[in-house]
Protein backbone atom coordinates (compact mmCIF):
# COMPACT_ATOMS: atom_id res chain seq x y z
CA UNK A 1 0.00 0.00 0.00
CA UNK A 2 1.04 3.34 -0.78
CA UNK A 3 2.11 5.76 1.84
CA UNK A 4 -0.33 8.46 1.18
CA UNK A 5 -2.81 5.40 0.90
CA UNK A 6 -2.39 4.57 4.46
CA UNK A 7 -1.92 7.94 5.65
CA UNK A 8 -5.47 8.54 5.07
CA UNK A 9 -6.12 5.22 6.27
CA UNK A 10 -5.17 5.93 9.45
CA UNK A 11 -6.99 9.30 9.61
CA UNK A 12 -9.96 8.06 9.22
CA UNK A 13 -9.54 5.54 11.69
CA UNK A 14 -8.55 8.12 14.09
CA UNK A 15 -11.81 10.25 13.14
CA UNK A 16 -14.11 7.19 13.66
CA UNK A 17 -12.59 6.43 16.55
CA UNK A 18 -13.44 9.56 18.13
CA UNK A 19 -17.22 9.51 16.92
CA UNK A 20 -19.85 8.55 19.28
CA UNK A 21 -23.06 7.17 18.39
CA UNK A 22 -23.99 4.60 21.08
CA UNK A 23 -22.74 2.17 23.13
CA UNK A 24 -23.61 -0.19 26.49
CA UNK A 25 -23.71 0.73 30.00
CA UNK A 26 -24.13 0.02 32.97
CA UNK A 27 -26.46 2.37 35.70
CA UNK A 28 -24.04 3.47 38.52
CA UNK A 29 -26.86 6.11 40.42
CA UNK A 30 -30.47 6.94 39.85
CA UNK A 31 -31.92 10.17 40.17
CA UNK A 32 -35.14 11.94 39.26
CA UNK A 33 -35.02 11.50 35.97
CA UNK A 34 -31.62 11.18 34.89
CA UNK A 35 -29.02 8.40 35.90
CA UNK A 36 -24.91 8.24 35.74
CA UNK A 37 -23.52 5.31 33.77
CA UNK A 38 -20.78 3.71 32.85
CA UNK A 39 -19.68 2.87 29.38
CA UNK A 40 -19.26 -0.87 28.52
CA UNK A 41 -16.70 -0.59 25.72
CA UNK A 42 -13.13 0.03 26.36
CA UNK A 43 -10.47 2.57 24.07
CA UNK A 44 -7.88 1.17 23.65
CA UNK A 45 -7.46 -1.06 26.90
CA UNK A 46 -8.82 2.09 28.94
CA UNK A 47 -11.96 1.89 30.89
CA UNK A 48 -14.20 5.37 30.34
CA UNK A 49 -15.43 7.49 32.76
CA UNK A 50 -18.35 7.82 34.39
CA UNK A 51 -20.91 10.06 32.79
CA UNK A 52 -23.08 11.83 35.29
CA UNK A 53 -26.70 13.45 35.20
CA UNK A 54 -27.67 11.10 31.81
CA UNK A 55 -31.21 11.98 30.68
CA UNK A 56 -33.47 9.01 30.99
CA UNK A 57 -35.94 8.84 27.92
CA UNK A 58 -39.70 8.88 29.34
CA UNK A 59 -40.87 5.33 27.47
CA UNK A 60 -37.25 4.35 29.48
CA UNK A 61 -38.21 4.85 32.75
CA UNK A 62 -37.69 3.82 35.84
CA UNK A 63 -34.05 2.64 35.67
CA UNK A 64 -32.26 0.67 38.61
CA UNK A 65 -28.74 0.82 39.41
CA UNK A 66 -27.07 -2.30 37.83
CA UNK A 67 -29.09 -2.07 34.98
CA UNK A 68 -27.17 -2.71 31.55
CA UNK A 69 -28.77 0.23 29.33
CA UNK A 70 -28.48 1.46 25.51
CA UNK A 71 -27.01 5.38 24.97
CA UNK A 72 -27.23 7.62 22.72
CA UNK A 73 -24.85 10.11 22.13
CA UNK A 74 -26.53 13.69 20.15
CA UNK A 75 -25.27 15.09 16.83
CA UNK A 76 -25.04 17.83 18.58
CA UNK A 77 -24.45 19.24 22.25
CA UNK A 78 -28.28 18.96 25.11
CA UNK A 79 -27.41 22.09 27.00
CA UNK A 80 -29.77 23.97 26.00
CA UNK A 81 -32.82 21.66 25.49
CA UNK A 82 -36.22 22.71 25.89
CA UNK A 83 -39.45 22.41 23.64
CA UNK A 84 -38.39 24.81 20.99
CA UNK A 85 -36.07 24.95 18.64
CA UNK A 86 -32.46 26.15 19.95
CA UNK A 87 -29.16 26.82 19.12
CA UNK A 88 -26.99 24.40 20.91
CA UNK A 89 -24.41 26.98 21.48
CA UNK A 90 -21.56 24.69 21.55
CA UNK A 91 -19.49 23.12 19.48
CA UNK A 92 -19.60 19.29 20.17
CA UNK A 93 -20.71 16.71 18.23
CA UNK A 94 -21.39 12.97 19.23
CA UNK A 95 -19.71 13.78 22.27
CA UNK A 96 -19.86 11.19 25.40
CA UNK A 97 -20.98 14.07 27.50
CA UNK A 98 -24.52 14.52 24.96
CA UNK A 99 -25.34 11.02 26.27
CA UNK A 100 -29.18 9.88 26.23
CA UNK A 101 -30.43 6.68 27.76
CA UNK A 102 -32.97 5.01 25.21
CA UNK A 103 -33.48 1.68 26.37
CA UNK A 104 -32.56 -1.08 28.95
CA UNK A 105 -31.45 -4.81 27.84
CA UNK A 106 -32.82 -7.64 29.05
CA UNK A 107 -29.64 -9.70 30.08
Amino acid sequence: MAADAKFFENLIKAIKANIYVAAPAKVIQVYDKTADIKPLFKDDGEEHALILAVPVLKHVQPVAVGDIVHVNFTDRALDNLSKQPFDPQFSRMHSMTDAVIVGVYDL
